[in-house]
């Protein structure tokens, strides 16, 4: 069964159509869970995945991960997805690909964390980084 996703946006700083971010993820939600995962991780029931702005996620980030730095995507095991929207969106002018995509791969980075990938050594890193840009593409030619 998976999971439902709970969404809010908690910044204002960069403009974000919620609702393509949402088609996508759902899209690449089962996606996901059907890629192999380390010691059979499962999804918890409800993922919540919030926007924040880059004040709020280098809060988080530091407080947590001892690190002050804002960054993109912070995954906690429970199920909560926190994405630091204008560190996604300088990523996506970095990438040349549009801000929503890359705040739906970071969402899809998050949930592929929850289900057991880690991205610690350059070959997990890897690893990690070309299944979310295979479920990143196949849910954009699915959704869009």
């Amino acid at each position: 069964m998976l999971p439902s996703l709970t969404w809010s946006n908690r910044q204002r700083a960069v403009k974000v159509d919620l609702v393509k971010i949402r088609r996508i993820v759902e899209v690449a939600l089962p996606l996901c869970v059907r890629k192999p995962r380390k010691n059979g991780a499962t999804l918890p029931p409800e993922v919540e995945i919030t926007l924040l702005g880059e004040a709020a996620i280098a809060k988080v980030h530091g407080e947590f991960l001892e690190d002050p730095t804002p960054t993109d995507v912070i995954t906690f095991e429970h199920g909560e997805i926190l994405i630091g929207v204008p560190i996604a969106a300088t990523n996506a002018k970095k990438f040349r690909h549009p801000a929503d995509h890359e705040v739906a791969l970071c969402a899809i980075h998050g949930l592929l964390h929850l289900l057991g990938y880690d991205d610690l050594t350059e070959n997990e890193r890897s690893i990690m980084h070309a299944c979310q840009e295979e479920i990143l593409k196949e849910a954009l030619r699915l959704a869009c």
